[in-house]
């Protein structure tokens, strides 16, 4: 045990430097509602995301975790470190009690130490706002190992029953991917166990189970008024169930990649690295035929090797919720995604190669001394890349240099890298990275690129700039109530009293609030009437948050 949360310890903390970056500075540098406990009840009655954002996802008791890291570690980045690589060791050392019942002791040793040390669990750790990854898999484990101890002990009493809805609760509280857990519990039951669940289990499991689902699911529609409560990914806008069916078949063999070979990985996975598969061609076909394998292996291994068929259902189970079939999310493929169904998949991976190993009729101690020494060389080989990762997301501005080298074709990635370049005064570097991600970017989101680039003109003083981009956005996009009245402001502040005052109409034309246009498009013409020069007017604009 102690090897292994050394291992786990090893692969993280090369990043305990790491200051907060990408969602962490949205969701918590800068979100004054986990700054303190006081807003406790808001977190269980409003979105995950605060304003200006989009009210997305309903996740309470994330909110919740990162307010105490925040108020007990003074807010430092340190402290969410420490606490994620302890909830990373924990997960590790979790992997291999469970695998301990299902395997044989040194392939159990070598599932944990190989889980512990995984690169593809680097994006999971080095985010403070992926905490949730980690502790909903901590939860899923302890549930399949006591429902497994307590199916072996003699059955389930009521009191263990509501242990495990308890557990169910927070994970879907946590994160939504925590709905899914009950279906672990079903193939360990499948897979696992070989007494027959009695019909009073089957009852209150499936009651249980149900009603906390489904009371979950009614509160997260009374708040996030959707069921999924999230946006579509850019590149599956509008795409039907057929074609968010064939893009699972592209998708499936890059999944099998960032499990068996993560040398590459990345932050970013959209629009352009990955696009909505519109035909049958070489990687929906191999798609399917991996996802046809599994399935195969599962039907075929349930009886002579149960683990290998229970470790692929949990890898396919895991990874349902951000398959994109049935509900669209908003992400083709995020490597944090990817943790719990990692679990399965190591554990599957164990239990073939013990399967293997016991149809080999080579000499016994050269196998076992081969074994342990390539295991000894992947462990090490991923512990180096994991410790290199976890540099990568130091800062966000050395991540979106990265980033854009590691994804060149996201519109996200370069959109980031044109951020950054403004930070460091580059801007001319700076625009170029933001033409680029405007000519990447699908035809229905450009408008939120041109707006962030019309931001920083309006930072920078360069208020011709900034209008002729929010022109542009709004061309692309009319009904956008706060780049309208940013334009106007900026028409003001440039002297061109008479589109302020067509800006000012339209605006209310397509129903915006009449108290405020009606104000500036009086100013508009008090200014003009009075020929006020250029520069002469300078407005802060309070249109709350629009699209």
């Amino acid at each position: 045990m102690v090897a292994i949360i050394g291992v786990a310890l090893a692969a993280s903390v090369a990043g305990i430097a790491n200051q907060f970056a990408n969602d962490d500075v949205l969701l918590i540098e800068e979100n004054q509602r986990v700054h303190s406990l006081s807003h406790f009840a808001e977190f269980f009655g409003s979105p995950y995301w605060p304003p200006p954002y989009a009210q997305d996802l309903y996740r309470p008791l994330a909110s919740l975790v990162f307010a105490m890291q925040y108020v007990l570690g003074s807010g430092e980045p340190v402290f969410f470190r420490i606490v994620s690589y302890a909830l990373y060791a924990a997960v590790a050392a979790a992997v291999f009690l469970l695998a301990r019942k299902l395997l044989p002791r040194a392939y159990a040793i070598a599932a944990a130490l190989l889980f512990a040390a995984h690169p593809v669990h680097v994006e999971a750790v080095a985010l403070a706002v992926a905490q949730s990854e980690l502790i909903v898999a901590l939860i899923a484990i302890g549930m399949v190992t006591m429902y497994l101890q307590w199916r072996a002990d003699g059955g389930l009493t009521l009191r263990r029953w509501a242990t495990l809805a308890a557990s169910y609760a927070v994970a879907i509280l946590l994160k939504e991917h925590g709905f899914v857990l009950p279906g672990l519990i079903l193939a360990a039951e499948i897979f696992l166990v070989t007494e027959p669940r009695s019909t009073r289990d089957r009852i209150i499991g499936t009651l249980l189970f149900g009603g906390v689902g489904s009371a979950l699911l009614f509160v997260r529609r009374v708040v996030l008024r959707a069921f999924a409560g999230t946006f579509t990914a850019p590149a599956l806008v509008g795409a039907t169930i057929f074609i968010r069916g064939l893009t699972l078949f592209q998708i499936a063999p890059e999944w099998i990649r960032l499990m068996v070979w993560p040398i590459h990985l990345r932050a970013d996975y959209s629009s352009r690295e990955f696009v909505a598969s519109t035909g049958f061609g070489r990687a929906e076909a191999m798609g399917l035929a991996i996802i046809v394998a599994i399935v195969a292996l599962i039907w075929t291994m349930r009886r002579r090797s149960p683990v290998v068929s229970f470790g692929l259902s949990w890898f396919a189970i895991g990874l349902f919720p951000v398959s994109n079939v049935l509900v669209p999310t908003g992400i083709l493929i995020a490597e944090r995604t990817l943790f719990l169904p990692s679990v399965g998949f190591t554990l599957a991976m164990l239990a073939l190669a013990a399967e293997l190993r016991a149809s080999v009729r080579w000499n016994a101690m050269l196998v076992r001394r081969l074994a342990i020494g390539a295991c000894a060389a992947l462990v090490a080989a991923e512990i180096a890349r994991s410790a290199e990762r976890q540099r990568v997301w130091r800062n966000d501005g050395f991540l979106s240099i990265r980033t854009v080298q590691d994804s060149p074709n996201s519109f996200k990635a370069q959109r980031a890298y044109g951020n950054t370049l403004f930070w460091m005064d580059q801007p001319a570097m700076a625009l170029e990275a933001y033409e680029r991600a405007i000519a990447l970017s699908p035809s229905d989101q450009s408008w939120r690129t041109r707006n962030e680039l019309a931001r920083h003109f309006r930072e920078r003083g360069e208020r011709e700039l900034e209008a002729a981009e929010l022109r542009a956005s709004l061309s692309e996009k009319p009904n956008q109530d706060q780049a309208r009245g940013l334009l106007i402001v900026a028409y003001l502040e440039l002297g061109n009293y008479e589109a302020a005052e067509f800006q000012a109409d339209t605006a209310m034309v397509n129903g915006g609030s009449p108290r405020v246009y009606a104000q500036l498009k009086s100013i508009a013409d008090s200014a003009d009437r009075v020929g006020a020069p250029r520069g002469s007017i300078n407005i802060e604009l309070g249109l709350g948050h629009g699209p």
